[in-house]
């Protein structure tokens, strides 16, 4: 099993679908929000006191490797966010989080960084499986 089949992606749909309404709970109340197509939040559950509390999530994407014995272990899980505060620090970013480590929040510029690096550290790590089975 390689680094990039243990990833588990979420289904990226083929094209970009407008915003909808979705029903939310704010202070016990329900109201509408707009809500992109990406998010797989139940707002009714979140009952956010505020409505710029109001978070937007998509599906996670895992990273799972395996141990000894076939298990597979969560590495790390990144998923998109969004607020609905509407301020220029609010639009949608990449989480990533790591077992008992702080989230990554980054920008899509620092996704695509951080990808290309990750990419080169799957290349390595073939070179160091290459290396252990010489010995």
């Amino acid at each position: 099993m390689t680094l990039a089949h243990s990833i588990e992606a979420a289904s990226a749909a083929d094209t970009v679908l407008p915003p909808r309404l979705r029903p939310a709970l704010v202070n016990g109340q329900q109201v509408w929000v707009r809500c992109e197509p990406w998010c797989v939040t139940d707002h009714i559950a979140e009952n956010e006191r505020y409505l710029e509390d109001v978070t937007h999530e998509g599906a996670a994407v895992d990273l799972l490797i395996p141990r000894q014995g076939g298990r597979l272990q969560l590495l790390a899980s990144a998923r998109v966010l969004m607020s609905d505060r509407g301020g220029p620090e609010d639009l949608p970013m990449v989480a990533v989080d790591f077992e008992d480590v702080q989230s990554l929040y980054l920008s899509p510029s620092e996704v695509d960084a951080a990808a290309d690096r990750v990419a080169a550290f799957e290349a390595r790590l073939r070179d160091l499986a290459a290396v252990a089975r010489t010995v």
